[in-house]
């Protein structure tokens, strides 16, 4: 049996999916008696011998079993023992080049040949049949009639759903200022050596990283090596994709979570087969069955959205790439305008090569300046609060402005829905999830009350559930609220929302990005969504609203997330010949991150959040686990948490441990959850905290029903 393949196993009573890993001996089985395999797949290409041993270096540094992380590197669906054939078939129709003389009779079949021959004229054929019925009219009995004529020849094909492939490509290159000219000839040199390299590409925003990214592709698609590409949301994806599909046509295929399981399904059979040699996605892509990969790029590095959460494996896509280029002598791309600390230090440290690119792309011969950022200071305000609106005087007037001009602004506000928060004016009372332990938010178009955690929903309390009196109002604003502010402050203001709300189906995020680039608004608005990697020439004004918020956050990362949301929004505006305007609308106008932000001081910062990391020990001054027990009492959840600490205590004693104490998020999906924190510094081996934390796990024993411990190895946040 070859290694890799998918197979069902009986297991009991029950049918199990598992992977082919290694060839077993006689000895493996200790007396027992082997059973016979139920099912192999031969349709998905065997895992390769390479993405088994990821695999396995997945399991081992994220503390998951190898089946976990194996799944991960499977399309959707086919890890389940029921799974069937997922291949879709197509019949394809074209002319026979041994046709009968004399045409048919049938009108019907007259016109099929007819719209068959036009086809042939523009080489188009063949065709599927359900295109040439929808152009022609008829049946598929016609079509068959035809065929058994002698006028048709008919084929069933596998049809790909994927999407992959386009033609039209543009081999154009840009012109290319020095520090690009520096960073593509360091990483080509790197590329022909033939082995492993990693470079972080420091660049600011609008300083044409993606073209970098481009031509460093091209040359190692010049020695046949195949690459991967990763981007932080899917609302990115649509442009990258159009940007390589120009320059590299129907090599590329593209996998996210919003395709569905058919097409995710024929995209990876289309790359493990060899006819995709460029994967471009979020997350899961780096785990795409690629053969010989030459080159890994993952844009906006620092982006917490490359971290796996649930379930297991709980890897970071930026980290499991640098070991699968590593593994594969090829080169590792890291870009980013706002690092994260953990790759600054490993570039600093000498691991990663730093390449910096400290101007924008030039517009006429001369660099393009980063937009000019100006603080509203709230503070001063009063008549917003007074008059319930979010938008400053001075905002509103400067798109209104923009919108005059035939210009564009992008609105931030991250924070969905209309308002927040309702609020009893007379006692305070809030309504929470009854599932977990936070605010529900209302959303004014379908006038309810949301969980953003769970996604429950309920009614809009008339009276205070506390004190009884009919006191209650709304607090705060989201991007509904601000949508609606908007249109009755500018008149005729052309609007597109981008938030989950508005992205929910399939398509939409690019349905938005492609009206928005036509033209056919004046402000795009929305959440984090809107600040990552976006491109148009006509954005001379970003608007930021509430800059402080995140910044309360309980988390270790909590600046430096904000930070690099400020400076990545601020990037978006002013790419072109236009001047850019950056307008940051915030009540703690003094807050080091701001004042930061306002001089596009990324150095500032980095020294700044470096120091007070290293000061207690936080990553990338040391190593961090999390260890959260999760069940549906909270007494029973504490003290096996507390058993556990005291646990760890005995075998770890050269670590730092916080808690356990209530997760941020207390109650979860009504589970409620406790976190340990174990804080390693940089002199102990990660192994000797793995086999720590493994005995005390073995020492705990198996947790009742509906119990669990979770280990996270390098939590991007806590919740």
């Amino acid at each position: 049996m070859r290694k890799g393949r998918r197979v069902v196993v009986p297991f009991g009573k029950r049918k199990l999916a598992g992977v082919v890993v290694d060839e077993g001996q006689e000895a493996d089985l200790k007396g027992y008696k082997a059973k016979e395999l139920l099912d192999v797949d031969m349709e998905l290409p065997p895992l390769s011998e390479e993405l088994l041993d990821l695999t396995k270096w997945i399991a081992k540094y994220y503390m998951c079993s190898w089946g976990e992380a194996a799944r991960s590197a499977l399309p959707p669906g086919s890890a389940a023992a029921t799974a069937r054939s997922r291949i879709k078939t197509v019949i394809m129709v074209g002319l026979s080049p041994n046709a009968p003389e004399h045409p048919p009779r049938g009108s019907k079949q007259f016109a099929i040949l007819e719209q068959l021959r036009i086809w042939d004229a523009a080489e188009r054929l063949p065709v599927t049949q359900t295109e040439l019925l929808a152009a022609a009219g008829g049946t598929s009995a016609t079509v068959r009639r035809l065929a058994q004529m002698g006028f048709l020849e008919i084929d069933v094909a596998e049809m790909d759903r994927s999407g992959g492939g386009s033609s039209d490509r543009d081999s154009s290159r840009l012109d290319l200022h020095k520090e690009q000219v520096r960073a593509i000839e360091a990483i080509s040199n790197q590329l022909d050596s033939g082995k492993f390299g990693c470079f972080l590409l420091h660049g600011v925003t609008g300083s044409g990283k993606t073209e970098v990214y481009l031509q460093a592709l091209q040359h190692a698609r010049k020695t046949g090596r195949t690459a991967i590409v990763l981007v932080p949301e899917i609302s990115l994806t649509p442009q990258t994709v159009y940007r390589f599909r120009s320059r590299f046509g129907d090599e590329v295929a593209v996998l996210h979570s919003r395709m569905s399981q058919g097409e995710r399904y024929d995209a990876w059979r289309g790359i493990g087969e060899g006819r995709y040699p460029i994967v471009i996605g979020p997350r899961s892509a780096i785990l795409a069955p690629v053969k010989n990969p030459g080159i890994i790029i993952v844009d906006e590095e620092h982006e917490s959205s490359y971290k796996q959460y649930d379930p297991a494996p709980r890897y970071h896509a930026r980290d499991v790439a640098v070991v699968r280029a590593m593994n594969n002598g090829a080169t590792c791309i890291l870009g980013s305008a706002t690092p994260s600390l953990e790759t600054l230090s490993n570039a600093r440290q000498g691991k990663y090569t730093l390449l910096e690119m400290p101007e924008r792309v030039p517009i006429a011969g001369k660099p393009a300046k980063l937009p000019d950022i100006h603080v509203v200071d709230l503070r001063n305000e009063k008549t917003l609060r007074q008059q319930n609106r979010v938008l400053s005087e001075r905002l509103v007037n400067a798109i209104a402005a923009r919108k005059e001009s035939s210009e564009q602004t992008i609105l931030l506000l991250n924070r969905r829905g209309f308002s927040p928060i309702m609020e009893c004016t007379s006692c305070g009372w809030v309504p929470e999830c009854s599932d977990c332990s936070v605010s529900m938010v209302y959303h004014k178009p379908l006038h309810h009350l949301r969980c953003h955690y769970c996604g429950r929903t309920a009614p809009v309390p008339v009276s205070c559930s506390s004190c009884g009196q009919p006191t209650m109002d709304f607090a705060g604003s989201g991007t509904q609220r601000l949508e609606e502010e908007l249109e009755e402050r500018i008149p005729g203001i052309r609007l597109l929302r981008m938030d989950l709300d508005t992205t929910s189906t399939k398509g939409a995020h690019h349905r938005i990005l492609d009206q928005f680039g036509r033209g056919e608004a004046d402000v795009l608005l929305g959440t984090q969504m809107v600040a990552k990697g976006l491109d148009f020439e006509r954005v001379t004004l970003v608007g930021i609203i509430n800059a402080e918020a995140g910044l309360q956050l309980p988390d270790i990362r909590a600046e430096e997330r904000a930070f690099q949301l400020l400076t990545q929004v601020a990037g978006r505006a002013g790419r072109a010949n236009l001047a850019g305007e950056v307008l940051l609308q915030s009540r703690q106008p003094g807050h080091p991150v701001i004042q930061f932000a306002l001089r596009h001081d990324y150095a500032g910062f980095a020294e700044y959040a470096l120091e007070a990391r290293s000061l207690l020990n936080y990553p990338p001054g040391g190593k961090l686990f999390s260890i959260v027990f999760s069940g549906p009492k909270d007494e029973i959840t504490r003290k096996y948490a507390e058993q556990w600490r005291n646990l760890i205590d005995s075998r770890l004693q050269s670590v730092d441990r916080l808690g356990p104490s209530p997760a941020f998020v207390h109650k979860l999906k009504n589970r409620f959850r406790y976190q340990i924190l174990l804080k390693v510094p940089t002199n102990v081996p990660s192994s000797h905290v793995r086999n720590g934390i493994q005995e005390a796990n073995k020492a705990l024993g198996s947790l009742s029903d509906g119990y669990r411990l979770t280990v996270d190895v390098d939590p991007a946040g806590v919740i």
